[in-house]
C-alpha cells in the first residue's frame, strides 16, 4: 500500500466544506490524505496511489461511489483496501465494505472508523469474503 511511514487515506467526498473539515481532522491525526471531490477523480488518484484505507461517499457526481467500490473490488491490487462508506440516513447499506457511517458524521466518528480500518485485522486477502469487512 502506501510507501511512506504515515498511513495514507483517500478521502472521496463531494461537499467541499465537509471534505475540508474531514481532511483537516485526518491530517491532525497524523495521516497523509489524498482528496477527491467525485468518483472519476478518485479513480484517477487510484491509478497512481494505493492508499491504506478509503473514505468513500456513495452519492458522488460523474462516477458514483458504488461504481468506485465495484472498480476497487474488481482488481486484486485494490480489493483488500478497507473502505469506510459515508451514506445518507435513508440509504441502503452497501455490501462488502469495512464500515458504514450515516450522515451527519463528526470528525471523531470518522477518526474512530479510520483507526479500525487501518488495524491489521481490517485487511482481507483478495477473494476472501468473510464478514470482517462489513460493518
Amino acid at each position: 500500500m502506501a510507501t511512506q511511514e504515515r498511513p495514507t487515506i483517500l478521502l472521496v467526498v463531494d461537499d467541499r466544506a465537509t471534505r475540508d473539515m474531514l481532511q483537516f481532522a485526518l491530517r491532525f491525526e497524523g495521516l497523509a490524505v489524498l482528496a477527491a471531490d467525485d468518483g472519476l477523480v478518485a479513480l484517477r488518484v487510484l491509478e497512481h496511489n494505493l492508499p491504506d484505507a478509503i473514505v468513500l461517499e456513495l452519492d458522488l457526481p460523474r462516477v458514483s461511489g458504488i461504481d468506485v467500490q465495484q472498480e476497487l473490488m474488481a482488481h486484486a491490487e485494490t480489493s483488500a483496501i478497507p473502505i469506510v462508506v459515508v451514506i445518507g440516513r435513508a440509504s441502503k447499506k452497501p455490501v462488502g465494505v469495512f464500515q458504514v457511517l450515516r450522515r451527519p458524521i463528526t470528525a471523531d466518528v470518522l477518526l474512530k472508523a479510520v483507526r479500525k480500518a487501518l488495524s491489521p485485522e481490517a485487511r482481507m486477502p483478495p477473494g476472501d469474503d468473510t464478514d470482517r469487512r462489513r460493518s
